[in-house]
């Protein structure tokens, strides 16, 4: 968080103020970060929306939505288990919903659905199971594709085969969460601003 004010003088003194500005190479054309495959919007949409890890100063990945997970033997099964009590918020600081396992699924499901015209499709279905036969059409069923909510606060992802960088991936924008429920109310308006948008 940054404070934002104006300098005051009074008397001779001024006060100090913190800014934080940034200058970005080219203009933000949407805060769907389940399209974009721009590093601008991918960086705005890391300042806005939670994902399972985040990394510390020296790129080692740590927990953010996910307290903890774990690999199954074979490199394939992926789960994580998330934060309780985390919220979804509106652009006037409301709560709309908790977030949970699911939203993980309902964004898989918007990226891997090719009308969506997602920028990152490619990079999902590269590493999960079934994906990108779903992708192309050639299995309709998207309970086969390697993302699950298992329970409200776990999440499964079954890959193709081990990847053992799988871990890394998890801050691209194609494994952002979203809450289906939002992005049915407002359809085709969801990141076109600020308003049809949540936060978590």
């Amino acid at each position: 968080g940054c404070s934002k004010g104006g300098t005051q003088t009074s008397g001779g003194n001024v006060a100090e103020v913190q800014e934080y500005r940034t200058v970005y190479s080219g203009e933000i054309t949407t805060l769907n970060y389940l399209v974009t495959s721009t590093t601008n919007e991918f960086a705005l949409a890391a300042n806005l929306v939670d994902t399972l890890i985040d990394y510390d100063k020296y790129g080692v990945p740590q927990p953010c939505l996910a307290t903890e997970w774990e690999v199954s033997e074979d490199g394939l099964v992926w789960t994580f288990k998330l934060r309780e009590d985390v919220k979804w918020v509106t652009h006037e600081g409301e709560e709309y919903a908790e977030v949970t396992a699911q939203d993980f699924v309902d964004a898989m499901k918007y990226i891997l659905n090719p009308s969506n015209g997602s920028g990152t499709a490619n990079i999902a279905y590269s590493v999960l199971k079934n994906a990108e036969e779903y992708y192309n059409g050639e299995i309709t069923d998207f309970d086969q594709v390697g993302v699950k909510a298992v329970d409200k606060y776990t999440l499964q992802y079954t890959l193709k085969e081990p990847t053992p960088y799988f871990l890394s991936m998890l801050t691209y924008v194609c494994f952002f969460p979203v809450n289906g429920q939002f992005l049915e109310e407002v359809g085709d308006k969801f990141g076109t601003d600020n308003v049809n948008f949540l936060y978590n």
